[in-house]
């Protein structure tokens, strides 16, 4: 089953011109996609198109068959309903860089909140499955913790098992490790590496390299805001066919050690 499918999207911000250009791919049901390239690449703006957070220029947007967004052939943008686009969101989970945790919050009723008053659970069945996703993710022992409390790779845990508390169809994450200490970054990727054995459905943007090719099912290289390459992460990593993915991989390894 189709979860995503992207097509000509473009994005544009005032005094920095076209951030995101021409940029269409798919993801089906179980696939882990990871997005890779250079900073300023357009791969966070990428996502935030995806999950509602910037309206696109152009393009059309699907999430399981339902159009988010599409464009009209007079060139006009037009969104689903604002209903519509409720029902969109409930399939999305974002997980962001810096946690974005509810410093006020308990661990638990950061994971709680949204299941409780979004999707209509009572405390007991949320708490029962917020529970689970703590076990899942080894932080049993952390659930009346405070965000403040927490290391760094403990409140990015804590984060992916929130956006999962809402099971969506689709996990986003943007840069999940880049705001850690190298010797925390490792317990986080193991989640995520649990999550792609289970076949959960991800688009990463990541630095990882060594992470991108040992679990992404395909990889798309980014530059300049557009696709520059895109295939399976045997093909980009072993034998990459643009000479751009080529430069960026070659100098890449250079600078860091890739497994």
């Amino acid at each position: 089953m189709q979860i995503l499918k992207v097509e000509n999207l473009y994005k544009s911000f005032a005094g920095s011109g076209e951030v995101v250009t021409d940029v269409s791919f798919e993801i089906n049901e179980g696939e882990v996609i990871a997005v890779i390239g250079p900073s300023g690449s357009g791969k966070s703006t990428l996502l935030r198109c995806l999950t509602l957070l910037e309206r696109i220029d152009h393009g059309t947007i699907k999430v399981a068959g339902e159009t988010m967004v599409e464009t009209t052939p007079q060139g006009r943008v037009v969104y689903a309903s604002e209903e519509q686009l409720r029902k969109i969101r409930l399939r999305l989970g974002m997980v962001f860089q810096n946690f974005n945790l509810f410093p006020h919050f308990s661990v638990m009723r950061n994971i709680t909140e949204a299941p409780i008053h979004v999707r209509g659970l009572s405390p007991a069945e949320a708490g029962e499955e917020a529970e689970k996703l703590l076990a899942k993710i080894g932080l049993t022992d952390k659930a009346d913790a405070y965000p403040y409390q927490l290391s760094g790779g403990q409140s990015q845990r804590v984060a992916i098992a929130r956006a999962l508390a809402m099971k969506p169809d689709i996990l986003f994450f943007d840069e999940p490790t880049s705001a850690l200490d190298p010797e925390l970054t490792g317990e986080v990727l193991k989640v995520i590496r649990q999550l792609a054995a289970e076949r959960m459905t991800m688009l990463v943007v990541t630095h990882e390299m060594a992470f991108a090719r040992d679990v992404a099912d395909r990889v798309i290289f980014m530059d300049k805001g557009q696709v520059v390459e895109e295939g399976t992460a045997k093909q980009i990593f072993g034998d990459p066919e643009n000479e751009r993915t080529r430069n960026f991989l070659r100098n890449f390894s250079a600078n860091h050690k890739l497994g």
